[in-house]
């Protein structure tokens, strides 16, 4: 099983590819999720708004109305404060994310040309299931030779596409392309990292 880790993976993204072909330049892109755009922003920060008054009059009404006393006053109100309060934090983070995300792409596209390639291998993974038992991420830990090791994350870029089956995650010993930029700087850790790895079930000819 895969231990939790301490450093950061954000940036360090797999590119789950249907096959393994030789490769002279870096991926010109991150596959990050598409994130929530302003529109739907805004509409999420509306809902945020209506949430918020909402639970506001509940609270005003929960504790000025005659209730079995304060215990009861108190459960609800966590309850109720729990709704906007899970909204905002929701909204928050897709921003904050985006940001994070999208300063990770730039660094990418600005240095992507001085990226070289390291050959590695899976050693471990940890798979995230939906509801519906197709995978909605994994993680996978990668060995660099004498370079240690990495880790990174796969994650759908859209919630309409194909799902993933776990029969299509790469198992511990296959082989990786890893892309690093090669003047990351004295902070590797925060520069943007490709991990490659080819789809097992896809059937490539010989």
């Amino acid at each position: 099983m895969l231990k939790p880790s301490s450093d950061d993976t954000a940036g360090r993204v797999v590119h789950l590819l249907e096959r393994f072909d030789t490769a002279e330049n870096a991926p010109e892109a991150l596959w990050f999720p598409k994130r929530m755009r302003t529109p739907g922003r805004v509409m999420f920060a509306l809902a945020g708004l209506v949430a918020t008054a909402a639970a506001a009059v509940a609270l005003v009404l929960l504790w000025t109305d005659e209730t079995p006393g304060w215990w009861f006053n108190l459960i609800f109100t966590v309850m109720i404060s729990g709704i906007p309060i899970t909204l905002w934090a929701i909204l928050i983070g897709s921003i904050q994310e985006a940001g994070t995300e999208r300063a990770m792409q730039e660094t990418w596209q600005e240095h992507r040309h001085h990226a070289r390639a390291e050959q590695g291998s899976v050693t471990d993974r940890r798979i995230a299931l939906s509801d519906d038992g197709s995978v909605s991420s994994f993680d996978l830990v990668v060995a660099l030779g004498n370079a240690g090791t990495l880790r990174g994350t796969w994650r759908p870029r859209t919630s309409s596409g194909r799902p993933l089956l776990q029969t299509q995650v790469p198992g511990v010993g296959t082989e990786v392309r890893v892309w690093r930029i090669a003047d990351a700087g004295a902070d590797p850790s925060a520069s943007p990292v490709v991990i490659e790895v080819a789809d097992p079930t896809v059937v490539v000819p010989r």
